[in-house]
């Protein structure tokens, strides 16, 4: 393989923007830009996805074992 095209290919590997997963990785405002265009069903489905997993954790037991 020519060495010109394998540096070539290297460099654009190098400069692709790393994958979003999840939400961990977007800040508050960029995942209120991304929701604002949803249709109203998505964003009351996301709502009640919101609720319940607000009272799932809320009925969690955290215990701490001593060794």
């Amino acid at each position: 393989m020519d060495p010109k095209k394998e540096n070539k290919s290297t460099e654009n590997i190098l400069n692709e923007q790393s994958p979003i997963y999840g939400f961990v990785h977007k800040s508050e405002m960029e995942k209120l830009k991304e929701n604002v265009f949803r249709s109203d069903k998505e964003k009351f489905l996301l709502f009640t996805q919101m609720l319940k997993r607000n009272a799932m954790l809320k009925k969690a037991v955290i215990t701490h074992h001593e060794k």
